[in-house]
C-alpha cells in the first residue's frame, strides 16, 4: 500500500539478521576476487517524519550530524550521552520508529519485541513514547492533525499522487497508524525506487562486472571486483544522496548514507 516492495518464494527481504538469528545473513557470499558493497539509508523514516512534520526539534538533530537513537536512549535512560550503551541505544530503536508510526503502548511492546527481541512493558512504553513527543512536539502536533484530515477526505495521500482511500479497506475505514505511516513509507519508497534506478545506470555505465545484488528496505547491497569497491562505494553514495535530495531537496545529507563492504552479507555494517 505504501509503495514499499515486497518479495517472496523466497522473501529475502525477511532473511533474519544477527539480532535474530546470529550469523544467518553470512551463507550469502560473494565469489573469490568479489566483495559485497552495501550502503544503507541511515534512519531515512525519521529523516523523512522531520521533513515532512516540519519538526525543528528533528531537523535540528540531522542538520548537526547527530544520532537520534543514542538522543533518546540517553533520555529513556536519565544517563548523558556519552555514557549510553549499545543496549541502551538498541532499545530506543522500536520507540523512535514506533512512535512514528503512530503506535500506542501496546503496539510498540509487540514490534520491540518481534522486531528488536527488546522486551518492555505497558508502562515502559507509555513512558518512552511521552518522553518521545515531548520533546517532538511538532510532530505529534502533524499525526493528528493529518490523520483528522484522512478521515475527514476519507483517503490518504501517500507519494508520487498514489493514495489509499477508506472504501478499498475491508473495514471500510482508515486507521491512525496508516494515515501517520504511510505518507512517511510512500516517501521512502519513492527514494529509493529513485535510488534502484540511477545506481543501477551508473554502475552499469561506469563499472564492468558490477551489479546490484539485492535491495533490502532501506539497503541497496551490490557485488562487484574487490579492486572496484571504491569506486562503487562513491556511486552509492552520490546516486542515493541526490535521490533522497530529490524528494526532500532542504533536508541535510550527513551521514545519510553508510557504506560497508565484506566478502559475506553478514559481516557488512
Amino acid at each position: 500500500k505504501s509503495g514499499r516492495w515486497t518479495c517472496n518464494r523466497p522473501n529475502l527481504q525477511q532473511i533474519p539478521s544477527d539480532r535474530l538469528s546470529k550469523g544467518f545473513r553470512k551463507i550469502f557470499t560473494a565469489p573469490k576476487g568479489r566483495s559485497l558493497i552495501g550502503a544503507d539509508y541511515s534512519q531515512m523514516e525519521l529523516r523523512a517524519a522531520a521533513e515532512i512534520s516540519e519538526d525543528p526539534e528533528l531537523r535540528t538533530i540531522y542538520a548537526h550530524g547527530k544520532d537520534l537513537h543514542r538522543i533518546m536512549a540517553a533520555l529513556m535512560a536519565n544517563v548523558p550521552e556519552a555514557d549510553v550503551t549499545a543496549e541502551q541505544r538498541s532499545r530506543a530503536k522500536p520507540v523512535n520508529f514506533g512512535a512514528i508510526y503512530g503506535m500506542g503502548e501496546k503496539g510498540l511492546v509487540k514490534a520491540a519485541w518481534s522486531g528488536y527481541r527488546v522486551e518492555m512493558s505497558n508502562g515502559d512504553a507509555s513512558r518512552y513514547l511521552s518522553s518521545f513527543f515531548g520533546k517532538f512536539r511538532r510532530l505529534k502536533h502533524w499525526m493528528r492533525e493529518h490523520s483528522q484530515l484522512c478521515q475527514r477526505r476519507r483517503m490518504i495521500p501517500i507519494a508520487s499522487g498514489r493514495v489509499l482511500e477508506a472504501a478499498w479497506e475491508t473495514s471500510g475505514d482508515i486507521r491512525y497508524t496508516q494515515s501517520c505511516n504511510l505518507p512517511i513509507q510512500g516517501a521512502c519508497a519513492d527514494i529509493m525506487m529513485k535510488a534502484v534506478a540511477s545506481v543501477h545506470r551508473r554502475i552499469k555505465r561506469e563499472v564492468a562486472g558490477a551489479f546490484l545484488v539485492a535491495q533490502i528496505h532501506d539497503e541497496l547491497i551490490i557485488e562487484a571486483e574487490t579492486q572496484d569497491v571504491p569506486v562503487v562505494s562513491k556511486i552509492l553514495v552520490a546516486e542515493m544522496e541526490n535521490a533522497f535530495s530529490a524528494r526532500f531537496p532542504e533536508a541535510p545529507t550527513k551521514d545519510l548514507v553508510c557504506i560497508s563492504s565484506a566478502v559475506s552479507w553478514g559481516d557488512l555494517k
